[in-house]
């Protein structure tokens, strides 16, 4: 498809949908991240979780990429992080993809890395962690020569560089994160088995819709012979009943929540107000828009190559068996502190930014941190045989033809 039908396409899909191409909008993906800016949070708690999402598919992505077309005399080898956040999570393997580049196509070849993420990503810890102020994980970048680090702080659901530009782009746990939120839900934070039919409906709509558009922009930035890697979390059923599992943690917040409205600490509207913007998409719903060979992603060029769903061990309960094995010490609390520290770091905004703009800042910091606070000793005391959450994830391995 060339440029011009190219773009004409992706506008007629934005405006089909009512997505602005120009004017700005109010991104909901996404969280400004727990932390001081700085500290390196992230990577010292959910980064610890997320840094092991690529091991499932390492090996085959590595020898992938060393099939895209590339001349290293001409041109620079793009790669990027999507969703990077602070880049603990993918450091390691992109220092192997860029040494198994180097190798296949000599020591001269040129490189840069965009990590690509939202405005109010935590930019300090990325950069003190690829210059190895903050040195774990490994850093592989004051080792390498023609390598060089970029930022991007354009959201993805709109372009964040050049047509025809990048060679590789990963994209680990955050496709979940939706452009806006498309319902508020009456009773709960996120979409529960019991939540309106109207409620599951504009939420299903908005997580198509979010997906034709990131994937019409990849399709854009991308060259021919490219490669897209995606991880997203996905929906879980119960075997048993084929109901629809939103998961110990989002339960635990929810009712814990609504202790808080239902004593008076928030106010109904603030619960009302408190919603997860995020939608786990099951593998009918990610394969949507490639088995549809008339869809504008399959026209685009974009082709599936690979769809598969992997489980990722749950770090925090991982922790808890082997210290409870070995030493034979059950220790929930630590299980408790190191699970929420581990989530805090996506869920605090949620719940800051559905408290009324009448409290101050400190007001607000008070009332989540009372509420993380009693979440953790809620959590200590139940076992952790029930609350393990491992990370099911759907696997996407796409090219453009």
């Amino acid at each position: 498809m060339s440029i011009r039908l190219f773009t004409s396409a992706i506008r007629t899909h934005l405006r089909l949908h009512k997505i602005s191409v120009f004017a700005p909008v109010r991104y909901s993906r996404g969280f400004a991240p727990y932390g001081k800016p700085g500290s390196g949070n992230y990577g010292r708690t959910l980064g610890k979780q997320t840094v092991g999402l690529i091991e499932p598919l390492r090996d085959r992505i590595l020898n992938r990429v060393k099939s895209i077309p590339f001349n290293a005399k001409d041109s620079v080898f793009s790669i990027g992080d999507y969703g990077a956040a602070d880049g603990s999570a993918s450091m390691p393997f992109i220092g192997q993809l860029v040494a198994n580049l180097k190798d296949q196509h000599g020591p001269d070849a040129q490189f840069q890395v965009i990590y690509e993420d939202t405005e109010v990503n935590d930019f300090n810890s990325l950069f003190k962690r690829v210059s190895g102020i903050i040195p774990d994980p490994q850093v592989y970048l004051p080792d390498m020569d023609n390598v060089y680090v970029l930022a991007s702080g354009t959201d993805f659901y709109k372009q964040c560089v050049p047509s025809n530009s990048m060679h590789f782009i990963m994209c680990m746990i955050s496709l979940h994160w939706l452009s806006e939120t498309p319902v508020k839900y009456n009773n709960s934070l996120y979409k529960y088995p019991e939540s309106s039919a109207e409620e599951k409906i504009a939420l299903d709509q908005r997580a198509q819709i979010d997906l034709d558009t990131f994937l019409l922009l990849r399709s854009r930035e991308m060259k021919q012979g490219g490669l897209l890697f995606v991880c997203a979390l996905c929906e879980i059923k119960d075997v048993n009943t084929e109901r629809v599992n939103v998961g110990t943690l989002i339960t635990l917040l929810t009712g814990i929540w609504k202790e808080y409205r239902d004593s008076g600490e928030i106010s109904t509207e603030e619960f009302f107000n408190t919603h997860f913007s995020f939608c786990f998409r099951n593998m009918d719903q990610l394969r949507k828009p490639f088995d549809d060979k008339l869809s504008a992603v399959s026209k685009s060029g974009l082709c599936l190559l690979s769809a598969e769903t992997v489980i990722i061990p749950d770090i925090a309960y991982t922790a808890w068996k082997d210290k409870k094995d070995k030493e034979g010490i059950d220790d929930r609390e630590e299980f408790a502190r190191l699970y929420i520290a581990t989530h805090r770091t996506w869920g605090n905004n949620t719940f800051m930014n559905g408290l009324s703009d009448s409290r101050s800042q400190e007001e607000k910091e008070k009332i989540v941190d009372g509420f993380y606070d009693r979440v953790e000793k809620r959590m200590s005391k139940i076992n952790p045989e029930e609350i393990k959450d491992d990370l099911q994830s759907i696997y996407l391995v796409i090219t453009k033809k």
